[in-house]
């Protein structure tokens, strides 16, 4: 949600003591955390009106882990590119070009719903389910690829309330069209299914609004982000690291002696990913407060350091800035992750018997307990590699993504003929050996930051051209033509027309008048 600090700053800035510090976390946790709150209160109300209308268990996992797997694969698809596309936004809104922001969506969308067609579509035909399920499946499939790309495009706006209140309108329109549809009597599970899908969709019709609403309209093209592919082509490796990274742990206990098979070809490891949801929840407050810190405090620094570069400043305050900002990048770091450190000790102490009414067994809680350390420092991994992609050191991030994605497999499958109770033990290693990496890469870029800013830099600045320009140059090129000769043959026309009308004239009889002679 970058950009949320713009209204932090005011909130900060403006007087009222503790009373607007508390409002600005406030803002950050509704703006950063409320849709994923709103989306598991709706699937938590759809469960109960399932149960209620006497869907078995069975039937009620079957909804949950359908639209469980909906939201991880449209997530690790869609994400892949949300980097690369927020590069392509932001660089789009500096040089004044919004006219290529709407037809970039377009494309983009274009490409995924195609993808998305060919992964989910041949997957969800391999179901052995009912045929309208797996239509209201794969539609609701494609519909989330096009919200998580829409969440970009509006975030780079600052359409934080838009967002939210998207959101909260989806879970009413699904949870009462659910209920709706139970009560005219559609099987339980298809009116959960139908609910759903429409939310969402309701939900995707009320951004793409927003959109239209606010970028300006321009030539549509499904090419136009082909320039820009060859120039950050590693944001696309980085979204897709990052994505597995975050459920690639999960993925390999779906094949231990643990999983569950809801229905052929789905399954899921119970007891490792209920202890992984909850363990998920306790990064709420890193979240909140990393924002906070990234956006208020370090870029006051981050800023005043290129100003001084930019505006004249000698090389000893250069130097000073830069030791003034590494100092407070590595304080709010450390006072965030203390923080959230404490607050994992308190849930892995505290939150024992509370789980275990839940339906938590020893195992599970084992489990938990790893994952909490784990999921700290996996927040850790994901806040250095926004802090490389501030410096634009693009190549650093993709390390750092591609490392605990592979590490986080890894050691999990290594971690699996010694029992369940060292499942999350993987997770949790790869997490903290890629923190202490990306810490110690932090470190080493800020020392020679004035290096890359000075020297790394080109004299004489060229676009690339890769592949994927010379393919955008020809289409464009034969649009050129075709836009050309279209032209050229209805102004033809148009001239043959006017010469007929001509000839019509000339041939037409001349009318008698006059007085005879």
């Amino acid at each position: 949600m970058a950009g949320v600090g713009f209204e932090l700053k005011k909130l900060f800035r403006s007087r009222g003591g503790y009373m607007n510090t508390l409002k600005a976390y406030g803002v950050t946790a509704v703006v950063t955390e409320g849709p994923m709150v709103l989306s598991m209160v709706m699937l938590f109300v759809i469960r109960r009106l399932l149960r209620m209308w006497g869907a078995v268990y069975g039937t009620q996992e079957i909804y949950l882990i359908t639209t469980t797997y909906i939201m991880i694969f449209s997530l690790i698809l869609s994400n892949t590119f949300l980097m690369f596309v927020s590069r392509f936004i932001s660089d789009c809104i500096y040089e004044e070009k919004k006219e290529y922001i709407l037809s970039s969506f377009f494309s983009i969308v274009c490409y995924l719903l195609v993808l998305g067609a060919l992964v989910g579509g041949i997957y969800v035909l391999l179901l052995d389910i009912p045929a309208i399920h797996k239509l209201l499946n794969f539609l609701q499939f494609e519909v989330m690829l096009v919200l998580w790309v829409q969440m970009s495009y509006l975030s780079a706006i600052k359409k934080y309330t838009k967002i939210l209140t998207g959101f909260l309108w989806a879970a009413l329109a699904a949870i009462g069209l659910s209920l709706l549809g139970m009560l005219i009597g559609i099987e339980p599970l298809t009116a959960a299914y139908l609910g759903s899908t429409i939310g969402y969709f309701v939900l995707m019709i009320l951004y793409l609004q927003e959109m239209l609403g606010f970028y300006p309209p321009g030539r549509m093209s499904l090419v136009v982000l082909f320039p820009y592919l060859d120039k950050y082509k590693s944001l696309i490796a980085v979204g897709f690291f990052t994505a597995l990274g975050l459920f690639g742990h999960n993925f390999v206990f779906w094949f231990s002696e643990y999983r569950i098979e809801v229905i052929e070809r789905m399954i899921y490891c119970m007891k490792y990913d209920v202890a992984c949801f909850y363990a998920s929840l306790t990064i709420i407050p890193f979240l909140v407060i990393f924002v906070v810190a990234l956006e208020v405090s370090f870029y006051k620094t981050y800023r005043k350091y290129f100003d001084t570069i930019l505006y004249g400043g000698t090389l000893t305050d250069i130097q000073s800035e830069n030791k003034n900002m590494a100092k407070t990048l590595f304080r709010e770091l450390a006072h965030v992750f203390e923080l959230q450190f404490f607050v994992e000790m308190l849930c892995i102490t505290f939150l024992g018997n509370f789980l275990q009414s839940a339906g938590f067994d020893r195992e599970m809680l084992i489990i938990f307990r790893y994952l909490c350390i784990g999921y700290c420092f996996y927040v850790m991994v994901k806040s250095l590699i926004i802090l490389f992609l501030y410096f634009d050191s693009r190549r650093s991030a993709l390390l750092l993504a591609t490392m605990f994605a592979l590490l986080s497999i890894l050691f999990s499958i290594i971690s699996l003929p010694f029992g369940i109770e060292t499942y999350g033990l993987g997770f949790l290693a790869a997490g903290a050996v890629t923190a202490v990496v990306g810490l110690l890469m932090l470190r080493w870029h800020l020392r020679r930051l004035e290096y890359q800013v000075f020297c790394r830099q080109p004299l004489f600045y060229e676009e690339p051209k890769g592949i994927f320009k010379k393919i955008s140059d020809y289409v464009e090129r034969k649009d050129a033509e075709i836009f050309r000769s279209r032209e050229e043959r209805q102004a033809a026309e148009a001239q043959a027309r006017e010469e007929a009308l001509r000839r019509e004239e000339e041939h037409k009889p001349k009318q008698k008048g006059g007085r005879s002679s």
